[in-house]
């Protein structure tokens, strides 16, 4: 029988010195602010159409901080940074694998 992974789930999330993430299976995931920041997978930071990257690292402040964040539905996160920008939603998946593409 084929057995169906779950999908990857937050159990908590906090906003500290970077950002924490214990996931429902007991893994642990630690994301800087800046590296966060930079990989913003918004229309504003990512061409729509070719899926290019457009946001210029070299702009985002160095002491980039988030304001406040918020769930969206069951499935992503929204965060509020220091330079007024909001638009970014970071899918749990997305989260859940950043930290293997930093490496």
């Amino acid at each position: 029988m084929l057995k169906v992974k779950k999908k990857a789930k937050p159990e908590k999330i906090l906003l500290g010195e970077e950002i924490y993430i214990l996931w429902q299976d007991g893994h642990e995931s630690r994301i800087s602010y800046f590296d966060m920041r930079d990989a913003c997978p918004c229309a504003s930071c990512v061409d729509e159409l070719s899926g290019e990257k457009t946001l210029d690292s070299t702009k985002i402040p160095k002491n980039i901080r988030p304001l406040k964040s918020e769930y969206v539905g069951n499935y992503a996160l929204r965060i509020y940074w220091s330079d007024q920008h909001n638009t970014g939603i970071f899918h749990y998946k997305m989260l859940r694998n950043f930290e293997n593409s930093q490496k």
